[in-house]
């Protein structure tokens, strides 16, 4: 399965020291470029170097990202841009616009509290709520309250 990663949903597993659950819930994953430029250059490094189940790659079409960045930010437009290039079955994001046009052009998209569902339905975690809390708090993270909430009543998790 080909999965392509945004930084975001990267950096704030990261900051609470969860990215193996990508690792556990997708095997590899492919970033483009500028999604390792971003995650390398925040203050909320992964590490020196990137985890050995994260692969970079290039996008081959420039056309296409250019077009993206029209509207998105650089990572998530080549992130978008590879997703297409290589037949992906997903694709991570957490930005609003940057889902929105994913799923137009046929992407499955997962963001960062999708992942932490999923895992917990998978069994790789009891709770989401105090992960996605630490998340929030470490990194300000932007999720709508209404949508954690309405997820963790989902869960049977109390709101925050």
């Amino acid at each position: 399965m080909i999965v392509v990663s945004d930084s975001s949903p990267l950096i704030a597993l990261s900051c609470v020291d969860r990215l193996d659950l990508i690792e556990l819930l997708f095997g590899t994953i492919l970033v483009p470029v500028a999604v390792r430029d971003e995650v390398m250059g925040e203050a909320v490094k992964i590490a020196t170097e990137l985890p050995p189940f994260i692969r970079v790659e290039s996008c081959a079409a420039e056309l296409p990202i250019r077009f993206l960045k029209l509207h998105l930010h650089s990572g998530e437009s080549e992130a978008i841009s590879l997703a297409l290039e290589r037949g992906a079955q997903g694709i991570i994001l957490d930005d609003k616009q940057a889902r929105e046009i994913a799923a137009e052009l046929g992407l499955k998209v997962i963001g960062t509290l999708g992942l932490l569902i999923l895992a917990k339905q998978k069994g790789l975690l009891a709770e989401v709520r105090p992960i996605m809390s630490q998340i929030i708090e470490r990194i300000n993270f932007r999720l709508a309250p209404s949508v954690l909430n309405r997820a963790l009543s989902l869960l049977d998790e109390p709101e925050l």
